[in-house]
């Protein structure tokens, strides 16, 4: 049994909010493959997987704030029978089973992209492309450009920028480097 933790996506990340898996359990899962959307700080940002197997269990739901290192969901090694997954005392959730896997809302990944910028549930919107199909203009649509989310979002960005530029201004050692370039040739040629 592999327990697959929620990887540190930056210098200074220390936790990240769930967006969405991109697996369900009982699927097979390669090094390399993308397995979930979390957001950091800074943007939503794919997790790839760097173990091979089956996932057995997926530990936290959606919408769940969890700090880098915490057990986000479990993996059969390949060739590991299914059995009960043991759960260990450090994985938030113990308690709850996750809810059954929902079908998702068919989707470009544009608008997909663009309703997580904006903090809408994808699932809120009519899409208007063919067979139901959302599209980016769906997305712009179903809320302006300048709405109190995106802005929220925008200032958290330049909160989070702005205190990693305080602490490497400050914890960091600088130096400044300075070199005279004689010029008067190339001026007197351009002249």
């Amino acid at each position: 049994m592999i327990a697959f933790r929620l990887p540190a996506l930056g210098a200074d990340m220390d936790e990240g909010t769930l967006l969405e898996w991109q697996v369900k359990p009982g699927d097979t899962v390669k090094k390399g493959q993308i397995i979930a959307v979390v957001d950091t700080s800074k943007a939503a940002i794919d997790v790839e997987s760097w173990h091979e197997g089956t996932v057995a269990e997926l530990l936290v739901t959606p919408g769940t704030k969890i700090p880098v290192g915490t057990p986000m969901a479990m993996f059969l090694e390949p060739g590991e029978a299914p059995g009960a997954v043991t759960r260990q005392p450090d994985m938030p959730g113990a308690a709850r089973p996750l809810p059954p896997p929902q079908t998702r809302r068919m989707a470009s990944p544009a608008a997909r992209q663009a309703a997580r910028e904006r903090g809408i549930d994808i699932d809120t919107i009519a899409g208007t492309g063919h067979g139901g199909v959302i599209t980016l203009a769906d997305v712009e649509h179903a809320t302006p450009v300048g709405s109190a989310v995106t802005g929220d979002r925008a200032a958290d960005i330049r909160k989070t920028i702005a205190a990693a530029m305080t602490r490497s201004k400050r914890e960091i050692p600088h130096y400044y480097v300075a070199e005279t370039i004689p010029l008067a040739a190339m001026l007197a040629w351009l002249a």
